[in-house]
C-alpha cells in the first residue's frame, strides 16, 4: 500500500512539473510570435491559434488528471459580454451599431502548484475574443514565501497600478460590465516580466500591504485606432494599501525610465523628414523618453452599499504625450442579491503642439511631407471624455452573476475621446450611448 502511494505521488509530482513546463514552452512560443514581422505573423497565424488552444487544453487536462492532488489547484473564470453602440459614425472599445459579443468575452484557466512550504508556481492562460488582444499565457511566475507576511514573485506578472488591475479580466470581481476606460484603458502597462516583493502587516485594527516591483515590458498598445509597439527595459513602481473594516485607502506609483515605441506606419515619414533636413520635426515623432504615473484611491464596501473612487495622473517627457489626468467616482446599493450602481468618470489629456515648419508650394515632395505631418498630428489620441454609467448586477448564484448597464459617452468634438471615427464621419460630435449585458462566471 505504501509503495503504491509513493508511486502515485511520484507520478503526480513529475506530471505536475511536465504541465508547467509545457505551459512555459507555449509561453516561449507566444513570445517569439510577438517579435515576428507582420508577414511572418500572417503565415504563422494558424500556429498561434493552435498554441492558444493547446495552452487551454494543457491546463484543462492537468485539472482533470490531478483533481485529487492536494499540491495543485485549478480555477477559472469566464465572461460573455454583449454590447451595442448607438451611432454608425464611430467605434468605442470595439463596439459599433451592431450587437457584438466578441469584444470583452473571454475564458481563463489558472493552475497553482505548491512545490513545498516555501515555493509555489502559478500559470494563467487566457483565451480572448477581441481581435486587438492576443490570447495565450497571461501570467506565469514562481512564488517564494518565507513566512506569512513576506512574499516574492518572479516571472510574468500583472502590473498592480489600479485597484482592479490584478483582476481586470475577472468580471465577477467588480460591479461594472466595463470598468471606467478613462483609467482602465491601455495607457498603463498591464503586465511586466520581472519580480516583486510584498509585505503584509497589521497596526492595531489597520492592516497594510506594501509592494514594490521591477521588470521590463514589451507589447503592443492600441488606442483610438492607433497601434503602438512599446518596449521598456526598466519598469518599476510601488503600492501602499491600508484597510480598516470596510474602508480601503490605496496609493501607487509607476515609472518607466526609458520608453521606446514604434508607431505603426510612422517610420517612413521619420526617414523622409530626416532626409529632407527636418530633424527637429522628426525628433518629435521618435518616442524615446520617460513616463510616470501616480494613483490614489479610496473605497468602502459594506453589507448594504459601497462607494469607491480612483484618481490617476500620467506625466511624460515624450513630446507627443504631455499629461493625462483621469478619475471616477462610483456608488451602489444592494437590494438582496441585486446591486444597483452609478459611476461618473472623466479624463483630460493635453498634448504638446508640434509646429509644422515645412514650407508648402515649393515642391510636390515637401507638400507631401507637410500634409503627412498634419495628418499624423491629428491622429494622436486626445482622450477627453466624460461618462455616466448606470448599471445593475444580479448574483443569482454564489459563483455567477448577470450584469446590465448603459453608459452615456460625452467626448469633445475634434478629439479622439476613445472613439475610433470611421472614414467620412469627421463631423461626429463624440457623443454616444453604449449598452452592455454580461454573464460572469468563476469556477
Amino acid at each position: 500500500m505504501l509503495r503504491h502511494t509513493l508511486k502515485y505521488k511520484l507520478i503526480t509530482y513529475l506530471l505536475g512539473r511536465a504541465c508547467l513546463a509545457f505551459v512555459l514552452w507555449l509561453s516561449l512560443l507566444n513570445k517569439i510570435h510577438t517579435r515576428l514581422t507582420q508577414q511572418q505573423v500572417n503565415v504563422l497565424k494558424n500556429t498561434s491559434l493552435l498554441n492558444n488552444a493547446l495552452s487551454l487544453l494543457a491546463l484543462f487536462w492537468c485539472s482533470v488528471s490531478f483533481a485529487d492532488n492536494n499540491d495543485i489547484e485549478f480555477s477559472g473564470f469566464a465572461r460573455a459580454v454583449g454590447g451595442y453602440l448607438d451611432t454608425s459614425s464611430a467605434e468605442y472599445e470595439g463596439y459599433d451599431d451592431s450587437v457584438s459579443f466578441s469584444e470583452k468575452s473571454l475564458l481563463g484557466l489558472q493552475a497553482d502548484y505548491t512545490l513545498n512550504q516555501y515555493f509555489s508556481a502559478s500559470a494563467q492562460v487566457l483565451l480572448h475574443s477581441d481581435e486587438n488582444r492576443e490570447s495565450g499565457i497571461e501570467w506565469l511566475y514562481i512564488t517564494y514565501a518565507p513566512n506569512d507576511a513576506l512574499q516574492f514573485n518572479v516571472g510574468r506578472l500583472r502590473t498592480p497600478s489600479l485597484k482592479y488591475s490584478d483582476v481586470i479580466d475577472v468580471g465577477f470581481a467588480y460591479p461594472w460590465v466595463n470598468a471606467p476606460q478613462q483609467l482602465y484603458s491601455s495607457y498603463l502597462f498591464s503586465q511586466y516580466e520581472g519580480g516583486n516583493a510584498r509585505f503584509r502587516g497589521r497596526l492595531g485594527k489597520v492592516t497594510y500591504d506594501i509592494e514594490g516591483y521591477l521588470g521590463r515590458y514589451n507589447d503592443d498598445l492600441r488606442t483610438s485606432g492607433l497601434a503602438i509597439d512599446v518596449e521598456i527595459d526598466t519598469l518599476y513602481g510601488g503600492v501602499l494599501e491600508l484597510n480598516y473594516g470596510g474602508f480601503q485607502l490605496r496609493t501607487a506609483v509607476t515609472g518607466a525610465r526609458k520608453v521606446e515605441a514604434q508607431i505603426e506606419g510612422v517610420a517612413p515619414l521619420i526617414n523622409g523628414l530626416q532626409a529632407a533636413g527636418f530633424e527637429d520635426i522628426a525628433e518629435n515623432f521618435i518616442i524615446n523618453d520617460s513616463v510616470s504615473s501616480f494613483l490614489v484611491g479610496a473605497s468602502y464596501d459594506g453589507l448594504k452599499w459601497y462607494a469607491s473612487a480612483e484618481w490617476m495622473s500620467v506625466n511624460s517627457d515624450i513630446e507627443l504625450l504631455a499629461e493625462l489626468e483621469s478619475y471616477y467616482v462610483s456608488a451602489g446599493y444592494y437590494i438582496d442579491d441585486v446591486l444597483l450602481h452609478a459611476t461618473y468618470a472623466s479624463s483630460s489629456q493635453s498634448l504638446n503642439n508640434i509646429e509644422n515648419t515645412i514650407p508648402i508650394g515649393v515642391s510636390p515632395d515637401l507638400d507631401g511631407l507637410f500634409f503627412a505631418v498634419e495628418e499624423l498630428n491629428s491622429s494622436f489620441p486626445t482622450d477627453n471624455l466624460d461618462t455616466i454609467t448606470l448599471g445593475a448586477r444580479w448574483d443569482f448564484k454564489t459563483n455567477m452573476a448577470l450584469k446590465a448597464e448603459v453608459s452615456f459617452l460625452d467626448g469633445e468634438e475634434g478629439n479622439t475621446s476613445f472613439f475610433e471615427v470611421k472614414d467620412g464621419e469627421e463631423g461626429f460630435d463624440r457623443q454616444a450611448t453604449l449598452y452592455q449585458v454580461a454573464l460572469e462566471w468563476v469556477f
